[in-house]
């Protein structure tokens, strides 16, 4: 029963118009104090102790980056260089924004720096191109869902602080998997291009034109490569390759001689605003976290589970059923500060692989940022291309069905999804 109080208390202020961090920190706060004679004085340490983590140091410095890289000229290079490599193919234009999604996923780590930085650009583009608004915003929301699971990660960070998973192994198990789901998303653009006749072709294809572009975008494809190959080498952790990807974008700006001054003091201010966001989430989300333990709601709500404990798939399932429903409610970062330790136990306790089970909930994460009504993917893309949502959800179905594959690639057949993974990590 109290599971379910603390459930309506959180949903009836979200009703209210209260932001999701104080609905969190207010029902936690007034659940602790009604059921538990714990005091006060604990709860402003969870509240220190949720954001006093050395790996939450990458969410700003990431963050950071995407901004110099947004300010500094790279959206237009990176896309004017996936252009050059599948521009002239059927549906040429869709894919080169799936392809600038993968590029500037791996510079970013957030679903909407990508939206933002590639819709600006690309939907405009399709639009003027012939291809239906919904479509094109379609396409934008599925691939900005790329930057979650294509490191860098803010999402895998989150997730590595609160499961002490090393963030450099999910960031490579997270390499083959995004680019597995991108070619799916390749074909999905192929398909409906085709039926719906989107027979535009853009540049010829051209050994020169490719060198060009990438020359052009070489000091953007150096941050990704430097990112990971500090992690691979040992040079730098997580953290430190995310002040290196900061120091990329100052000199990638500086080179293509796009970044102002006002640009830079406005990447400051996007970087410390959406940090700011994210931080008084983790922290609220935390004292919510303390409150379910110290009134035994993880417990009550794991127990059910615990006769599936022999069957890992079964479990898996559940599990990500039990995600799929947080995602219609909750924003990302609060499934899986809030939903996903609950669930950590079981998984120590059973087979469950924890890279499987982590990839398991990035996923699931990806398919509620298409999924109304939080759909954070949905939300730039639309306002970008003036459709509703309800139109371009007609699109987007086919690539949430793409996520969908992964997911149950990742249940049911997790040696092959991480085959690649295992044999990278070291």
């Amino acid at each position: 029963m109290l599971p379910i109080l603390m459930l309506i208390s959180i949903l009836l202020l979200l009703a209210l118009g209260v932001p999701i961090a104080f609905s969190l920190g207010i029902t936690a706060v007034l659940f602790l104090i009604l059921y538990s004679d714990i005091p006060l004085v604990l709860i402003i340490q969870q509240v220190y102790l949720g954001t006093n983590s050395f790996p939450l140091l990458a969410i700003p410095l990431f963050m950071l980056a995407g901004s110099l890289m947004n300010h500094g000229g790279i959206s237009n290079r990176l896309i004017n260089f996936a252009l050059s490599i599948i521009g002239m193919v059927r549906g040429g234009l869709g894919m080169v924004n799936v392809l600038a999604s993968v590029f500037f996923g791996a510079i970013t780590g957030t679903s909407a720096g990508a939206s933002a930085a590639v819709g600006q650009i690309m939907i405009p583009a399709m639009k003027e191109k012939g291809y239906s608004p919904s479509f094109s915003a379609a396409v934008t929301s599925a691939g900005s869902s790329l930057g979650i699971i294509i490191p860098p990660s803010v999402p895998m960070i989150l997730y590595g602080s609160i499961s002490g998973l090393s963030v450099a192994s999910l960031f490579l198990t997270g390499i083959p998997i995004g680019i597995g789901i991108a070619i799916g998303f390749l074909i999905v653009v192929y398909i409906i291009s085709a039926k719906k006749k989107y027979d535009f072709k853009e540049e010829p294809f051209s050994w020169g034109l490719i060198f060009r572009t990438f020359i052009s975008a070489l000091p953007a494809l150096l941050v990704p490569v430097a990112i990971m190959g500090g992690i691979l080498t040992g040079f730098a952790t997580p953290t430190e390759s995310a002040a290196i990807a900061v120091i990329c974008g100052i000199v990638a700006g500086i080179i293509y001689k796009q970044l102002t001054w006002k640009g830079f003091i406005q990447a400051l201010n996007e970087s410390v605003i959406n940090t700011a966001l994210v931080m008084l989430i983790v922290a609220t989300a935390k004292i919510l976290g303390f409150s379910f333990s110290a009134l035994g709601i993880g417990q009550m709500m794991m127990e059910p589970l615990l006769k599936f404990s022999d069957n890992p798939i079964m479990l898996m399932l559940i599990a990500s059923l039990i995600l799929f429903i947080g995602g219609f409610i909750f924003d990302g970062t609060v499934m899986v500060l809030v939903i996903v330790p609950l669930f950590l136990p079981l998984v120590e306790a059973t087979a469950i692989d924890p890279l499987q089970f982590a990839m398991v909930v990035i996923i699931v994460w990806a398919i509620g940022q298409q999924t109304p009504p939080v759909a954070s993917g949905l939300y730039i893309t639309t306002a970008i291309a003036q459709v509703s949502m309800l139109q371009v959800s007609r699109y987007n179905i086919w690539f949430i069905l793409v996520f969908f594959v992964a997911l149950i690639g990742m249940i049911f057949i997790p040696d092959v999804m991480l085959y690649i993974p295992k044999m990278i990590i070291p």
